[in-house]
């Protein structure tokens, strides 16, 4: 099934008055909102270099017209930025974007982060967040031990300046990580979709 042939259609009037016959996009089945918030329906993936949302599909559900599935359940609206560029569209974008400017030698914003290791449970945590050039200026590495209630704990601190390269590079291996739906709740969401164009037909 394709999912936008069974979205609702609207009449969309131009600036200039003319009207045509549009998808609706905006429109969301409720049984979304319900698999968007349970985790346990889902299998975590990392997209590869060369996979696409039709790829990923034909994968896991054995049809590359269920790309919509993949997207929708990762709340990708737009699939050419939603979607994590290859090597070459990334040096495209970069080559585009920035022209001939030094990308690596420009620093784009400084970041302290924060890395806490229990070593009971042997889990990490990390958290990083923006600070400004003066506090990284005058910034000192930590690197301490501490003993909680639950165990030892090792906590480290560190600054890093990020260029260009590096902040485009995250913004893009941001997207890396997507959670697929198990094939069990497919026909689900189908059918959902299907009750809203008919619906939709009778109001």
């Amino acid at each position: 099934m394709q999912y936008f042939d069974n979205l609702p259609k609207i009449i969309y009037t131009d600036a200039y008055g003319n009207q045509s016959i549009r998808t609706n996009l905006l429109a969301r089945a409720s049984v979304v909102n319900n698999l968007l918030t349970n985790p346990l329906i889902y299998y975590s993936y990392d997209i590869q270099e060369g996979d696409t949302p039709e790829i990923i599909a034909h994968k896991y559900y054995d049809d590359m017209y269920r790309y919509w599935i993949i997207l929708l359940c990762n709340q990708i609206l737009d699939p050419q930025w939603g979607w994590p560029l290859n090597s070459q569209q990334f040096a495209d974008y970069l080559n585009d974007k920035y022209g001939t400017q030094n990308i690596t030698g420009t620093i784009h914003h400084y970041e302290q982060t924060t890395t806490q290791y229990d070593i009971n449970s042997q889990t990490t945590t990390t958290n990083t967040i923006q600070i400004p050039q003066s506090v990284y200026n005058s910034f000192v590495p930590l690197n301490n031990t501490y003993t909680l209630p639950t165990g030892p704990v090792s906590v480290s601190t560190v600054a890093n300046a990020i260029n260009i390269y590096q902040y485009e590079l995250q913004q893009n291996e941001s997207k890396r990580s997507i959670n697929i739906l198990n094939n069990t709740y497919v026909n689900e969401i189908e059918k959902e979709l299907v009750d809203l164009k008919i619906g939709r037909a009778h109001v």
